[in-house]
């Protein structure tokens, strides 16, 4: 009796330990610079969800929309925006505190943007809680909404 108490035992360790969590924990990068983010990037999502009704989301890529970011060495950037007949470009001047992106436009009367992003391997999250969309998609007056870009190494 004595040899199967401790061979229950081992067993039951061994299956313990077996159905550990065996996929890797990406973990977002620490101190983000300018340099981490130069180069050019194409979202894979981006997404609005109303900050009044959070069961009201619109996903502008899946729906066949598109955007691009080029940052640059000294913190400029150039973003493209697509979507259906509409089309976008404009230049910002960026700084970054710790995750937190200002994005500044060079134009007159582009509004200043504060992004949180995260970096986890070579995937840049942008979130902007403070943006605004039209859901209806009919020229209605934007409501408030907070969007959240993904983007990837556009190679």
């Amino acid at each position: 009796m004595k040899m199967i108490r401790p061979a229950s035992v081992l067993f039951l360790m061994t299956l313990l330990i077996g159905c550990g969590d065996d996929d890797p924990v990406a973990l977002p990068e620490e101190g983000i610079t300018i340099a981490d983010l130069v180069g050019s990037w194409i979202a894979t999502s981006n997404t609005y969800t109303n900050n009044a009704n959070s069961a009201e989301t619109f996903e502008m890529i899946g729906a066949g929309g598109e955007v691009r970011l080029t940052m640059l060495a000294g913190g400029g950037t150039r973003t493209w925006v697509t979507f259906g007949t509409f089309s976008d470009e404009w230049d910002s001047a960026v700084t970054l505190s710790g995750s937190t992106v200002t994005s500044d436009p060079v134009e007159a009367g582009r509004p200043t943007r504060v992004w949180t992003i995260t970096l986890v391997n070579g995937t840049l999250t942008m979130t902007d809680a403070a943006s605004e969309w039209d859901f209806t998609l009919s020229d209605a007056t934007p409501v408030s909404a907070t969007e959240v870009v993904v983007l990837v190494p556009n190679t």
